[in-house]
Parts: structure tokens; sequence; C-alpha cells
């Protein structure tokens, strides 16, 4: 029932679109009316979802990257480097009424001005392109504030778009700030996993890499918990590892990490060595973890690499958990694949400077 009233609200609003568009007066002041509270609630947004199309949410197609368990096997020969990291794209936009005419020009396909780009995210973009063959993990919040269509086309796509055919994304809090994640869906198509749920995995080489959505329902009983249980089953000799957004054990404690929490107790209780995630504005490295965040000798380890291009200034004191902390610049992590192990180094700045390296075993 929502689904269906949603695609009625998206059909409504293109016919408000094309009656903009050929500048039709919508019955005096309630056609006024309609017309500013569509724009004051959703920033011009409105009008992008209707643009962005009914056919992308409607119609599914049969995946040609994943097969039947969601798995994507991906083209690497061992050992093989992977670069992590999330918070990325925030260009400078003049308020909402920017925001909301940026939203109405590109629905319409109007030419709109450059984006300025944050300083942050020309660094990274930099070691991006220092390792032009590497696999890239984008772990969300990727173009701030809404997640737009216009924020993915005009401020990620000129900078971190460099490295689009390499990257697998996962998305965060920000790209549900539009619609069903619409723009996020829209932006990376089958990249985001089949059918818009934001949940898959990479099969490569000796590692299994989950793709894994810490915005929707993690809970035991949840599709997502049911197909992590699956796809570890039919993989039980790989050694593995996750990425999603929100940590569940982090220095800094935000709101909203209920599924977080579920998804790395799940992990860890079935043994994932690793864990990324984005969604703090630095890096940290946690000491091993049992399930509820206890230090544990056979725990899973949380990499945060939230400093894509926003960062957090000033000192942190680390948590007991945290084993490093590294705040105030940008950065990348650089991830090393062998059979037996992953050895990491945290990248930062545009020179690319080794803030924090080591090696973990392939539980």
């Amino acid at each position: 029932m929502f689904r269906k009233s949603f695609v009625q609200l998206l059909f409504c609003t293109t016919i408000l679109m094309e009656c903009v568009r050929r500048k039709i007066i919508l019955g005096g002041l309630a056609g006024v009316l309609a017309i500013v509270v569509l724009f004051a609630a959703t920033e011009g947004q409105i009008f992008s979802l209707a643009a962005s199309g009914i056919r992308t949410l409607e119609n599914s197609k049969i995946s040609t990257l994943f097969d039947s368990n969601r798995v994507h096997a991906l083209d690497v020969a061992m050992p093989f480097s992977v670069l992590a990291a999330g918070d990325i794209a925030d260009c400078e936009i003049g308020g909402g009424l920017d925001r909301t005419a940026r939203n109405l020009q590109y629905s319409m396909g109007l030419v709109r001005a450059d984006a300025v780009p944050n300083d942050g995210m020309l660094d990274t973009v930099r070691i991006l392109e220092t390792y032009p063959d590497a696999p890239v993990l984008a772990l969300g919040d990727l173009v701030y504030k809404r997640g737009e269509p216009v924020g993915f086309s005009d401020c990620y796509d000129p900078y971190w778009g460099v490295a689009k055919n390499r990257t697998w994304p996962t998305p965060g809090n920000h790209e549900y700030q539009a619609p069903f994640a619409y723009g996020y869906f829209d932006y990376w198509q089958e990249r985001a996993g089949p059918d818009r749920q934001g949940y898959y995995a990479l099969d490569a080489g000796k590692w299994l890499i989950l793709s894994l959505n810490s915005e929707i329902d993690a809970s035991p009983t949840s599709p997502q918990a049911d197909w992590i249980g699956t796809v570890l089953d039919a993989y039980p000799d790989r050694c593995i590892a996750a990425f999603y957004h929100k940590p569940a054990y982090s220095t800094v404690a935000r709101d909203s990490a209920e599924d977080a929490h579920h998804l790395f107790r799940q992990l860890a209780e079935a043994g994932v060595s690793f864990v990324l995630n984005g969604h703090n504005h630095f890096y940290e490295r946690t000491h091993p973890l049992n399930g509820e965040g206890a230090w544990s000798d056979t725990g899973t380890v949380t990499f945060v690499a939230g400093a894509g291009g926003r960062t957090t200034s000033g000192e942190i004191t680390p948590a007991r958990s945290s084993d490093r902390v590294v705040t105030g610049t940008a950065g990348v992590l650089k991830l090393d694949f062998s059979d037996e192990a992953v050895s990491w180094t945290y990248l930062t700045g545009g020179s690319a400077t080794d803030s924090d390296r080591g090696t973990l075993s392939c539980r």
C-alpha cells in the first residue's frame, strides 16, 4: 500500500513538473501554495525524485553483476589491495534556496554552476589516483547533506567519480535523508547490490567481503540477517570481512546505531576478522572485540575510516576499546589482502602520509 501511494506521489509530482516546464498556471493561490509547500519541505528534492523516474523504483531486472545469492566475483589475483573511506563529498552550497534551485535545475535538465568541493575530498581523490587499479569501498555518507541526485551529479561524481567503475558502496544515514535513498541507488545502479536493498557480497580470492546496510532492519529475524547467515554458510572456507556505515563501537558513540549493533554481533559471533565503518569523521582502529563490545583476543577489529572528505578537528581521547585514533586530516585506509592475512595502512592528506599500519591474521 505504501509503495503504491509513493508511486502515485511520483506520478503527481511528474505532472506538476511538466506544468512548471510548460509555464502553466496551477489554479491560482492553491497551486502556488502547493508549489511552495513542496519546495520548502524538500528543498526542491521532490522534483528531482520525480525526475529520477518511476521506472527505476518500479521495474526490476535480472542482475548481471550478482548471482542468485547476491554475490559478485571480484576480478582480483592474490595478493590484492583495496582502498576504503566514507563521509566524503560536502560541496559549498548557499543554503536551502541554492539547494532548491539546484534540485529544480537538475530535474529540468538545466545547466548549473560548478559546485565548490571540500579540501579533504580533493586530498583523498589524489590518494585514489595514486592507486588506479585498486577496488574502492565507499563507506556511506558519500555526498552531503541529503544524498539527492544533484549532489551525486555535481559534487561526488566530478571528484570521487574518477573511481566509480571500481567502487563498491554501502549507504549511510545521509543517503537515506532522500526518500528510500533514491539518489544513491540511482547513481550506483547495480553496483549498490540487487533490488535496492543495499547489501551484497564480493567474492575476492580467499576472502569474502560483505557489504551490509546499517540503515535498514538488521535484527536477528530480518531478511538481511537471514541472508548473512546463508551466505556465510555457503563460504565456510573463506576469510571474512565486512563493511557498512555506522560503527557499533567507537570512541564517539552516536544515536540510532541499533542495527549496527545487530550487524556487529552477528559478524563477531561468526568469527569475522574485521569490519569497516564510516560515520565518525576520523580514523579509528579498535582492539579485537566480542559481539558485546568487550575486548577479546579472538574478537573482531573495527576500522572507522570516516574522514574521506569531512574531518573532525581537535584531539579525541580514545575509548578503552580503541587502539588508535587519528583526527584533523582526511584519509583513506589501504588494505592489502593475502591468503592468510590482511595488512593495513592509513594514508592521510594529499601526500598519503602513513599514519597507522599493521597486520591481522585471517580468523
